[in-house]
């Protein structure tokens, strides 16, 4: 009987030798591109890195930045797989016949309005008429949503000037240099009530709703590599969420991809607040986000910025967020 079980247990150490040794998951490398540059708006991202929420999806992020409409054509072509691009951006780009599509809206409310002074007394969009506006040029989420505000408003191009003014919105204002000025919601009205003024904001989301920054892939991706972006978008709502949860956790990290980011900002970490109020932390119905697509591409029509209409369902998928 010894002997039997001798020899059981060599069979057993034998056959154990013979398997082969358990594997990694494999590891997708991919690059984020974010547009721009390092800013704390981007937070989310280095917080998925940081906390293994990338990895946990068994994706290994490389993050870059650059012009938005050069990555965009990167992505479009399959050069990379990844990037948050404006919706304007994305239609823009499809009407031109790039196939990139949308797979997570980022922002519930778009992030763009007009600021002035209280003692302008433009408590509304059609205060604006007789208006010097600045804003940085014309073109982007700043001109496409001024323009929105103001045909919202029945304001034409003769009812106000716009003076580019490149990112100069808060000294412009507060110098009197023009009457009011386009800005990113969680950015330049937080710095002008830190310096102790009092203004007046009109948010474009309060007119109309338009579609914001996206996750944006390409439409081979979305054939062809399912898994991954479903990877990217669970990734992504994890990282919203855990931003969310715990700001400071977000600002710290964020200072280890963000050169000379101070340890205790306090009008970088209000932008980071504010930033939060914007996004979309649970997706929207298809057809919600069907409405935000379609207003989006009635601006661009309207303004000249796209020639044809297209299919608004082509450009973005709720496929990876059910």
């Amino acid at each position: 009987m010894k002997r039997l079980i001798f020899f059981a247990l060599i069979l057993c150490l034998a056959l154990t030798a013979c398997k082969p040794a358990s594997q990694e998951p494999a590891i997708t490398k991919v690059t984020l591109n974010l547009t721009y540059i390092p800013n704390i708006q981007f937070a989310p991202f280095y917080v998925a890195i940081e906390k293994g929420i990338f990895a946990k999806y068994g994706i290994e992020v490389s993050l870059a930045y650059g012009n938005e409409a050069d990555l965009v054509a990167l992505v479009g072509s399959d050069n990379q797989q990844f990037m948050i691009a404006s919706g304007e951006q994305v239609l823009l780009s499809r009407a031109q016949g790039l196939p990139v599509i949308s797979v997570r809206e980022w922002y519930k409310d778009y992030p763009v309005g007009v600021a002035s002074l209280k003692t302008s007394q433009i408590s509304q969009a059609t205060d604006l008429r007789g208006k010097v506006i600045g804003l940085p040029g014309l073109y982007g989420a700043n001109y496409i949503g001024f323009e929105a505000l103001a045909a919202h408003a029945g304001l034409t191009d003769a009812d106000y000037e716009l003076r580019s003014i490149g990112f100069t919105q808060v000294e412009a204002l507060v110098t009197e240099q023009v009457d009011a000025v386009v800005v990113y919601l969680a950015n330049e009205p937080v710095q002008l009530r830190a310096r102790g003024y009092e203004i007046d904001v009109l948010r474009v989301a309060d007119a109309l709703s338009l579609v914001g920054n996206c996750l944006v892939t390409n439409e081979k991706s979305v054939s062809e590599r399912p898994e991954l972006v479903q990877g990217m978008v669970s990734a992504m709502q994890e990282a919203l969420a855990v931003t969310a949860a715990d700001p400071d956790m977000a600002y710290e990290i964020s200072r280890k991809y963000i050169e000379n980011l101070a340890e205790d900002d306090p009008i970088q970490k209000q932008v980071l607040l504010e930033s939060i109020k914007l996004w979309q932390l649970e997706t929207d119905p298809a057809d919600v986000e069907v409405t935000r697509w379609e207003n989006m591409q009635t601006v661009l029509l309207d303004l000249g910025l796209m020639k044809k209409q297209i299919e608004t369902r082509e450009a973005f998928s709720d496929a990876f967020t059910k």
